[in-house]
């Protein structure tokens, strides 16, 4: 059931819903809510999240991987045994800010794959309107478990529930919109599943504007988000320009240390130069200020042999160099 409040649909006013905010313009500087969302309705009159354009080159990337690995994933999804996980599913669409061109979430192109498809599909929000959307929009497909709260709590249970069946294979949509919504006990926990493969998105913008701060304080976002202090040590008396490798470093010896081998971590990374010897490609934004990096965590070569594929060339149709 619906919230009473005020949602502006387009160029009109529901009076029993005052949810979202009042402009119409999603283009304007702050228009999206707490959760991300667009102060408009999509077309089928239900949430979408705000978002650049930029972020078709994340879609580009999950996607192209899917496909490229469903060879490897038929074996699983032909005995129903493939599990696709979605951390921070929001309403399933988006709305490209400065067009506003409507587009499926990463969760939605997952749950399109007609060849070797996933068989469950496991969405996290924790927003109940954005699972509410979820579940209307999914309503057609089966094997969906939509599940509203915080991401960071519920995945003891969802690991619990999956370690049920031991031959499976895992793949995990690790999107945040900030450091503050992932603690890295998730990514921890989600390890102890034995075939998981995980796209992490590492959110370099917003760390960016807070590091200042982060770095002489106690207990910080960043301290939860990496599961260790001792980059603080590390950055102390560091370049500037050093910063971002330092910190990719050590989020790396993090998953390593939770099972990820060296030759199972690839990323494609917003800066040729945040991390040196590694396969690279451009995600920024409309100004050309980087956002974020996308990190392949997989514990088989195989996985990393593809991917390293994948990024070879941009949603453009260049090719990175490296």
């Amino acid at each position: 059931m619906r919230d009473s409040r005020s949602i502006c649909i387009r160029d009109r006013r529901l009076p029993d819903d005052d949810y979202y905010m009042n402009s119409r313009n999603c283009t304007k500087i702050g228009c999206k809510d707490e959760f991300g969302n667009c102060p408009i309705l999509g077309v089928d009159s239900m949430p979408v999240q705000c978002v650049g354009q930029w972020v078709e080159d994340k879609y580009f990337f999950l996607e192209r991987y899917l496909n490229a690995t469903r060879e490897a994933r038929r074996k699983f999804s032909d005995k129903k045994n493939a599990v696709f996980i979605d951390l921070f599913a929001g309403p399933g669409r988006c709305i490209i800010k400065d067009n506003q061109t409507e587009i499926d979430s990463g969760g939605l192109r997952a749950l399109q794959r007609t060849e070797a498809p996933f068989n469950e599909y496991y969405y996290f929000d924790i927003a109940k309107h954005n699972v509410d959307a979820l579940d209307k929009r999914t309503a057609d497909k089966t094997g969906v478990h939509l599940n509203k709260g915080d991401s960071n709590v519920l995945v003891t249970q969802l690991v619990k529930d999956l370690l049920k069946k031991s031959f499976r294979y895992h793949f995990a949509f690790v999107d945040p919109f900030g450091p503050d919504g992932l603690r890295f006990e998730t990514l921890r926990e989600l390890a102890r599943l034995q075939r998981m493969d995980m796209l992490i998105h590492f959110p370099i913008g917003a760390i960016k504007r807070n590091l200042p701060s982060w770095i002489n304080s106690k207990d910080t976002i960043l301290d939860s988000f990496l599961g260790t202090t001792i980059w603080r040590d590390k950055l102390r008396g560091a370049s500037k320009s050093n910063t971002f490798k330092i910190l990719i470093d050590i989020f790396k010896q993090q998953l390593e240390s939770i099972g990820y081998p060296d030759e199972g971590l690839r990323m494609a990374a917003s800066e040729e130069s945040i991390y040196a010897g590694l396969s690279t490609v451009p995600i920024r934004n409309t100004k050309e200020v980087d956002l974020y990096v996308l990190i392949l965590a997989s514990k088989h070569k195989l996985a990393q042999k593809i991917w390293s594929s994948v990024i070879k060339a941009t949603p453009n149709g260049q090719k990175t160099f490296f």
